[in-house]
C-alpha cells in the first residue's frame, strides 16, 4: 500500500490577484505581512471585521512579485472577493476566481516530499515553505505527517499525465481525512459558517504567524491589538476527542455542572470512527474543571488532546516574534 495519501479539496478556492501591485492592496486589509510573501514563502493569513472577528483563514501564496493569490474555504469566496473589489482600482490590481484552472490535491504521509520532488520538481522543506513552476504550486501545511496542498494547473501540456501518476502512487482519500490532519494541527478553516464570530486570538492564528502584531493597520487591527496587548482573551482553540461518530454541530462544551464553558467548531473522524474536534473553550474553565462533556445531559465526555502549540504563544513563521 503506498505511504502516501491523496484527497481532492473540492471545498476549497483560489482567489488570484493579478498585476498591479497586489501585495500593497493585501497589506491594508488582511493579518498577514505581505512584506514576508515572496515566490518561496507563503503564509497563512486572515480577513478580519471592523469589530476584530475573522471572517475567512486563507493561505497566501505567491506566483510572482505582482500575482499573488488566496487559499480559502470555497463558501467564503464571494465575501473575500466582494470585499478586496473595492480595491481593485487603486492598486490596478485584477482579482479572479481561478479554482477552476486548477485541480487542488492534498497529500500526506510519510513519502510525500519523494513522490512530489519526483513529480513536481521539489519539495518545500518546512512548514509554510512553498515551491512553484509552470505545472504548479506545492505549499507545505504543518501537520503530524508530512503534507503538501498541490495546485496543478489543468492547461499544462503534462497535466493528465501527471495527475494519473499522482493517482497511480497515492491512496485515494476523503477530504475527511485531511480535515483530521488540520484538527490534529490545531488549525481551524474559517468557513461562512463561523464567519465574524472570533477574534483570531480565539481560534490560536496568533499561535500559528497569521497575525503580524508589527505590520502596521489592517481591518480590526485596533482590536485584534487591544486584545493581545491587554489580556482581554477569555477563550481559546483547544482539540478535544469525542468517543462518538456522530455530532450535530454547532454543539455546545459544558463543564461537570451542566453549565457551558464553550463551543465545538469542527469535527473529523479518527480511524476508530471516533471524532476528533476542535472546541473554543473558556480558560477560567479549564483552570477549575478537568472534565467537560458535549451535551447538556453529560453523558457524552470530551477528553482534552494536545495541541502542538503553545496556544497563548505569540510566533511568527520566521522563527522572530509576531
Amino acid at each position: 500500500m503506498s505511504q502516501v495519501f491523496c484527497a481532492s479539496l473540492d471545498e476549497l478556492a483560489i482567489l488570484e490577484l493579478q498585476g498591479g501591485q497586489p501585495d500593497k492592496l493585501l497589506q491594508g486589509q488582511i493579518t498577514t505581512d505581505l512584506r514576508l510573501v515572496n515566490n518561496e514563502q507563503a503564509l497563512p493569513g486572515l480577513l478580519c471585521s471592523l469589530k476584530g472577528r475573522v471572517i475567512s483563514s486563507f493561505e497566501v501564496v505567491s506566483f510572482a512579485d505582482d500575482h499573488l493569490a488566496l487559499i480559502l474555504p470555497k463558501n467564503n469566496l464571494e465575501a473575500v472577493s466582494s470585499h478586496l473589489k473595492k480595491y481593485e482600482p487603486f492598486f490596478k490590481t485584477r482579482l479572479v476566481d481561478t479554482t477552476a484552472d486548477y485541480q487542488i490535491l492534498g497529500l500526506s504521509g510519510k513519502e510525500t516530499p519523494a513522490l512530489v520532488a519526483s513529480l513536481l520538481g521539489a519539495w518545500p522543506k518546512t512548514d509554510y515553505r512553498q515551491a512553484v513552476n509552470d505545472q504548479g504550486l506545492v505549499l507545505h501545511l504543518p501537520g503530524p505527517l508530512a503534507r503538501g496542498l498541490v495546485l496543478l494547473k489543468r492547461d499544462h501540456e503534462n497535466f493528465t499525465t501527471t495527475l494519473n501518476k499522482i493517482h497511480s502512487l497515492t491512496t485515494e482519500a476523503p477530504q475527511e481525512c485531511w480535515k483530521l490532519l488540520d484538527i490534529q494541527a490545531g488549525r481551524v478553516q474559517v468557513t461562512a459558517e463561523l464567519a465574524d464570530q472570533y477574534l483570531p486570538q480565539m481560534l490560536n492564528f496568533q499561535a500559528q504567524g497569521a497575525v503580524s502584531f508589527k505590520k502596521g493597520c489592517y481591518i480590526g487591527q485596533e482590536i485584534v491589538a487591544r486584545a493581545q496587548f491587554r489580556g482581554q482573551v477569555k477563550k481559546r482553540l483547544h482539540r478535544i476527542h469525542l468517543n462518538t461518530g456522530e455530532l450535530q454541530l454547532p454543539a455546545a462544551v459544558y463543564d461537570a455542572q451542566g453549565k457551558q464553558q464553550g463551543e465545538i467548531i469542527q469535527t473529523a473522524s479518527d480511524r476508530r470512527g471516533e471524532l476528533e474536534a476542535l472546541a473554543v473553550i473558556n480558560q477560567n474553565a479549564l483552570e477549575e474543571n478537568d472534565t467537560f462533556f458535549a451535551n447538556s445531559e453529560l453523558t457524552l465526555k470530551a477528553s482534552l488532546l494536545n495541541l502542538p502549540y503553545d496556544p497563548q504563544a505569540r510566533v511568527a513563521l520566521h522563527g522572530a516574534e509576531a
